[in-house]
């Protein structure tokens, strides 16, 4: 028996007059980024597992009603999720509560707004009053923070740089980086990540 969570995509030629992508790739490459099974989104969607499998193979088509209530678990609309827009058709909305909060180091506080279909992540920082990350950072892509309080030290291969509140700094995140507060103030800073990091 053929697991239907399997990544067999149709081989198939496609029309590429049709101006969009087809539907169970667009699926396939959501829901493996996003760490979902079929089962997962059928269960979201309201769909068949078995319909999913065979969307994501090529085998089958989907209709706009439908194509709406899938492209809903993935946080797009039908233009978004078949590229047409860089995001969805109304704002999207990152309450503080339903944030991804990283305790970094004692009195670091991360919070992460994830929105994939940005292609980017904002990071806000909270240090405490003489606190900092303990160990370097360093990964792809390459930031741009901006001190939103207090006085931060970004540390960045090798040399320190202060930062007080309405400063930024910009660079390539491959080499070793961090930041502390050596302030008797409480500091934060905002991140924009322009890879996936958290």
């Amino acid at each position: 028996m053929t697991d239907p969570d399997s990544p067999v995509l149709s081989t198939a030629p496609r029309d590429p007059e049709l101006g969009f992508p087809p539907p169970g790739e667009v699926l396939h490459r959501l829901r493996t980024h996003k760490g979902m099974s079929l089962r997962q989104v059928a269960a979201e969607c309201g769909l068949s597992v078995s319909f999913l499998a065979a969307l994501e193979r090529g085998e089958t088509d989907i209709a706009l009603e439908r194509l709406g209530r899938l492209a809903k678990v993935f946080g797009h609309d039908v233009g978004s999720f078949l590229g047409f827009s860089r995001g969805r058709a109304t704002p999207s909305v990152f309450p503080r509560e339903e944030q991804h909060v990283l305790d970094r180091a004692p009195g670091v506080v991360y919070r992460v707004l994830r929105s994939p279909e940005l292609g980017y992540q904002v990071v806000t920082g909270d240090f405490d009053p003489h606190s900092g990350l303990a160990e370097d950072l360093q990964h792809e892509g390459s930031d741009l923070i901006v001190v939103t309080r207090g006085t931060l030290v970004a540390r960045y291969n090798g040399v320190d740089h202060v930062l007080s509140a309405g400063d930024c700094i910009q660079w390539t995140a491959g080499y070793p980086h961090s930041f502390r507060n050596d302030s008797d103030e409480p500091a934060q800073m905002v991140g924009i990540l322009f890879s996936s990091l958290y």
